[in-house]
């Protein structure tokens, strides 16, 4: 009798917890085992119980079945809560809302899916890049370095990013070109959020040794689509600048008008493309104008390696010391994305 009840529980308990999986069907018949970490940009990935961390291009997916809470985008401008089941037919997905509703739609359509019920860390996806070049002739070397990480919760999401240009000169090393901006945004809905950061930024073509910047505002995913997203932020900006020769600005105001662009494309070529731009109108300073741009083009090698190639810009009408309005260049390196 004991071992027919031991039978059962252990019957029992692994039929519960192996639903707790969640199941990735493929359209070649691989099925995948794990717990969906999230979806972004036409790929998902998911932490496979033997693979470990796997992305697989959404169009791959044949359908889902999950044991967990998600929080999900769609191309529709829609938010929404609830567990992913199989659909009625192949590349469909049923969600199960948090209300009771069941609703069924082309996985495709799916923008973003987000695992709720997740630890800290299983939420946090980014990149790292990493790139030199030397010229003999000058003795002249140039170093790049960027990271960047995201990490999404039920109703905020955060990103940090951290770049770095440096150039070695006859022996002489030189940080010449610095960023680092930590970004906060709370969804009031799909489509609007209100927003806040601080950021520092080190340009010493602009003579700019170190500028302090804080912003608050809001903004709206103006485009939402299935290979392209467009949003838009505006606010204030308090600044705060000390020019290569010491000298402080005292606060500075800002009104800034950001447009963040992305477009993915999986099927071959594997091709993602970001477009980040800012204006910024002086309130302080009412006749100065600054614009910040940086684009950035990724080409998988392998998996999770990119060639990256990132063209940049900016213009300052008013610089603090010196003739020197305009600053621009392009970085080329590896990067790694996880």
């Amino acid at each position: 009798m004991v071992w027919r009840w031991l039978l059962i529980f252990l019957i029992t308990y692994t039929s519960v917890h192996s639903q707790e999986r969640d199941s990735i069907y493929l359209f070649n018949g691989q099925v995948l085992i794990g717990n969906i970490k999230n979806a972004q940009l036409g790929a998902l990935t998911i932490d496979d119980r033997d693979l470990r961390f796997v992305t697989i291009k959404m169009y791959k997916i044949k359908t889902i079945n999950a044991a967990h809470r998600f929080k999900i985008e769609t191309h529709e401008k829609e938010l929404i809560y609830g567990i992913l089941k199989r659909g009625s037919k192949d590349g469909w997905v049923k969600i199960h809302l948090d209300d009771g509703e069941i609703r069924e739609m082309p996985i495709l359509d799916l923008n973003e899916i987000i695992a709720l019920e997740k630890k800290f860390f299983t939420r946090i996806d980014g990149n790292f890049s990493l790139g030199f070049s030397y010229t003999k002739s000058k003795d002249l070397g140039q170093l790049n370095l960027s990271s960047y990480a995201r990490y999404i919760g039920e109703k905020t999401e955060y990103q940090l990013s951290i770049s770095s240009i440096s150039s070695i000169d006859s022996g002489v090393f030189s940080r010449d070109r610095g960023n680092a901006d930590l970004f906060a945004g709370y969804n009031l809905s799909a489509t609007w959020l209100v927003a806040a950061g601080i950021e520092y930024e080190r340009n010493l073509e602009l003579s700019i040794s170190r500028r302090f910047q804080e912003f608050i505002g809001g903004g709206n995913k103006v485009i939402l689509k299935k290979d392209l997203q467009l949003v838009i932020l505006s606010g204030i900006t308090f600044n705060q600048e000390r020019s290569t020769s010491g000298t402080e600005s005292g606060l500075l105001l800002e009104l800034p008008i950001t447009t963040r662009f992305n477009f993915y494309k999986y099927r071959k070529p594997n091709l993602q493309v970001s477009f980040f731009q800012t204006f910024y109108f002086g309130l302080t300073q009412k006749e100065r104008r600054r614009y910040d741009a940086n684009l950035n083009f990724s080409y998988e090698l392998v998996k999770d390696f990119y060639i990256t190639l990132n063209p940049y810009a900016s213009y300052d009408n008013q610089p603090p010391e010196g003739d020197i309005t305009f600053d621009y260049g392009t970085a080329f390196s590896i990067t790694y994305k996880f």
